[in-house]
């Protein structure tokens, strides 16, 4: 370690996880960062629709966000129960229920994300990859505001450094450690989200045609899934690339003495999305629809 970073004072996480507490009632700032995402993916679809870039009004979008929400949960925990942790849990069944005391995963959230689209998309009869398209560009935003609430619960930390943006989170003991979660939410949130706003703008300025009328939108896009199959390579990519900075999980540790768990589960996201992208350039997959013009 270098001489100097011998003195040198790390901040120390010490933020409450609760915002406000009533009695039993308690706001915590981790579910108001997945509040808060929620929102702004409702207000991003709205935009969109009220444009015709998208076919969903606010009601649809209240029941698709119904059918994420319970893809995301059901997915993330059974992910993490059967993925990271089944020596803990298999003797303890009952406990796969108690999600009050934690252990999620993203990548089994994601997979939940892309069944509920599924079933949603079969039940209402809307293009699969239009719909995807949008939930993953707005799942980035999601990330973004997640990563934030895991920071402030001062969880999922990284892995020790002397760096001077080094934090020391107490759970983790008194080594300063590398801010990750901050890391996430710059690179897999806000990063990832600005491209794929590109990579539509692009779509849009190709292959989405408008026709306004006096009472409605006629809409057609010549191809959809570009910005979906782009989101998991991205995504991938920055996951992968920042687990070298996060501590791996103690009860996995690495695998061939390098990677952890999240860097083979974005292995398999990086080759699907290539993948689909490529099947989705080859194959274009349009979407056409009406909406009211209000």
């Amino acid at each position: 370690m270098h001489p100097t970073i011998l003195y040198m004072e790390y901040y120390t996480h010490d933020i409450d996880p609760t915002l406000i507490k009533v009695g039993f009632i308690q706001i915590r700032y981790y579910g108001l960062m997945y509040l808060t995402g929620f929102i702004a993916a409702f207000y991003y679809f709205r935009f969109r629709y009220r444009r015709g870039w998208f076919s969903l009004n606010s009601e649809e979008v209240q029941d698709l966000f119904t059918y994420h929400m319970l893809g995301m949960m059901i997915g993330a925990r059974l992910a993490y129960v059967f993925i990271y942790n089944w020596e803990q849990y298999q003797n303890n069944l009952l406990e796969i229920f108690y999600i009050w005391q934690g252990g999620l995963s993203f990548h089994g959230a994601a997979v939940g994300f892309i069944i509920a689209m599924l079933l949603y998309s079969r039940k209402y009869s809307i293009g699969f990859w239009h719909l995807a398209d949008h939930v993953a560009t707005v799942s980035s935003l999601g990330v973004f505001f997640g990563r934030i609430g895991n920071f402030t619960n001062g969880e999922l930390w990284g892995r020790p450094t002397d760096v001077p943006w080094a934090v020391i989170f107490p759970a983790a003991g008194a080594q300063p450690r590398h801010p990750s979660q901050l890391y996430q939410s710059l690179i897999e949130g806000l990063a990832v989200f600005l491209i794929l706003i590109l990579i539509d703008w692009r779509e849009r300025k190709k292959y989405l045609h408008v026709n306004e009328t006096k009472n409605k939108f006629n809409v057609s896009w010549e191809r959809t899934g570009i910005v979906a199959s782009s989101w998991l390579i991205l995504y991938g990519t920055g996951r992968f690339i920042i687990e070298y900075f996060r501590e791996p999980d103690p009860q996995l540790g690495y695998y061939l003495g390098h990677f952890s768990m999240g860097q083979i589960l974005c292995s398999i996201m990086i080759v699907a999305g290539m993948y689909l992208l490529l099947i989705n350039i080859r194959n274009k997959k349009p979407e056409t629809y009406s909406i009211p013009n209000s």
